[in-house]
């Protein structure tokens, strides 16, 4: 049996949710596909999504949403052998409009799925997208498992998997380099033991971010969030670094979970939840083609994440956001033709998401080909920090020789005036 909707969307993630929403409220029929039982059955995050995109599309929604910790404080830990540096910020003004929140996909993903529905899209589960439907090169609806529905337009949400895509011809298979592997633990936590353990109020949350000598041979780094009552551990590599150093993601994780610096956060705490998920790494130089006649394609498909700042839901949100415009101009026309849907690129290349993947484009390759910076600079400033704060009877200008010396024996002065010059070209 074939089923007939103005717009198909496959995937009930931000990225696709926030496109059915955007296309609904314009009184357009669409679908919303999910393989799984509900959706955030199957989606994975870190857990924080950060609001700006979101209050684009829903204004002041986290008065509402089922939203765990406001993030307050902000904290890099440069992990040592056996020591740590901690460097935080944290912000305890009082704001009407915060900066991010942490999340549990699970009660998240249904509460903002629901307010597409809501919007008059119609939201099909359990139901897997197997193949993309063409008609004289043009796209025409999707086939399941569970028969075909036609659309004048597919808005490809798929995820981190680009099966579709790699079937339409969209994008290529992602080599192990582009593609970063994602371990995270839920451990349940009573709410005034996770306030007391990182001096946070009620409600207040926060988001640690690990790199240093744990990561040492790896591109990839370490994380650490305090929901209502549980926090979210644990962390991403590139699959290619991994492989290299014949890491085992669940070694990994259990030895980061065992760190000085994580441990006492996590005591007593108990396991409820393990997941394991693919995150795009292959930057702005990997994207897939962004649309085709009768195509658009959003979110994790787009390869749209940033790992130098950790955002991805947000970059998703607002890929299907201008997806979702650019869809109600064609429905509007009745063009749905690559002439009309290349707006879509042009709208999201002047966005900030592109324009930082664009600038950042070759940071990782950089790191991945000079994986000591992974843990030498946590090594230098864990070393130097412990020789500047011990009392041994030597001067101050001792000390100051000394700690020049270690630096300089974890990087050499040429190496880091090569790095300096590389992250301040991307990231500045």
């Amino acid at each position: 049996m074939t089923e007939r909707f103005d717009v198909v969307v496959v995937g009930a993630g931000p990225a696709g949710v926030t496109a059915a929403y955007v296309i609904a409220k314009n009184n357009t029929n669409v679908a919303v596909i999910e393989r799984g039982e509900f959706p955030g059955s199957k989606n994975v995050i870190g857990g924080v999504l950060y609001v700006k995109t979101l209050n684009d599309v829903l204004p002041g929604f986290w008065s509402e949403a089922p939203l765990e910790r406001k993030i307050v404080q902000h904290s890099y830990c440069l992990m040592g052998r056996g020591e740590h540096t901690l460097v935080s910020y944290k912000c305890a003004e009082q704001s009407d409009s915060p900066n991010g929140y942490t999340i549990l996909r699970s009660k998240f993903d249904k509460w903002y799925c629901k307010k597409a529905q809501e919007a008059g899209a119609t939201l099909i589960t359990k139901t897997n997208v197997t193949e993309l439907l063409s008609d004289s090169g043009k796209i025409v609806g999707v086939r399941t498992d569970r028969g075909d529905l036609t659309a004048d337009l597919v808005v490809v949400a798929e995820g981190a998997n680009t099966m579709l895509c790699e079937k339409a011809g969209l994008a290529t298979k992602p080599r192990p380099s582009q593609m970063a592997v994602a371990v995270k633990e839920i451990v349940s936590l009573p709410s005034d033991r996770i306030q007391e353990r990182f001096a946070l109020e009620e409600g207040e949350g926060t988001a640690i971010h690990y790199i240093g000598a744990l990561f040492e041979g790896l591109v990839g780094f370490g994380f650490l969030y305090a929901n209502k009552e549980s926090l979210s551990v644990g962390f991403g590599a590139i699959i290619s670094t991994m492989m290299k150093s014949r890491t085992r993601p669940y070694d990994l994780m259990e030895k980061f979970k065992q760190e000085p610096s994580v441990e006492p956060f996590l005591r007593d705490g108990v396991v409820k939840e393990y997941q394991a998920h693919m995150i795009p790494e292959a930057g702005y130089t990997g994207m897939p083609g962004l649309y085709s006649d009768g195509v658009l394609v959003v979110g994790d498909s787009a390869m749209l994440a940033n790992p130098v700042t950790g955002e991805g839901a947000d970059l998703a949100i607002l890929s299907g956001r201008l997806a979702g415009e650019v869809a109600i101009q064609a429905h509007r026309t009745r063009d749905f033709t690559s002439r009309t849907l290349a707006q879509y690129q042009r709208l999201l290349s002047d966005s900030f998401a592109l324009r930082d993947m664009k600038k950042q484009s070759g940071l990782l390759k950089y790191i991945e080909e000079n994986p000591e910076i992974m843990s030498s600079y946590s090594d230098a400033l864990n070393t130097a920090l412990g020789n500047w704060f011990k009392v041994d009877g030597s001067t101050r200008a001792e000390k100051v020789r000394r700690i020049r010396s270690i630096v300089t024996s974890k990087r050499k002065i040429t190496r880091m005036m090569k790095d300096i010059y590389v992250f301040g070209r991307k990231l500045m």
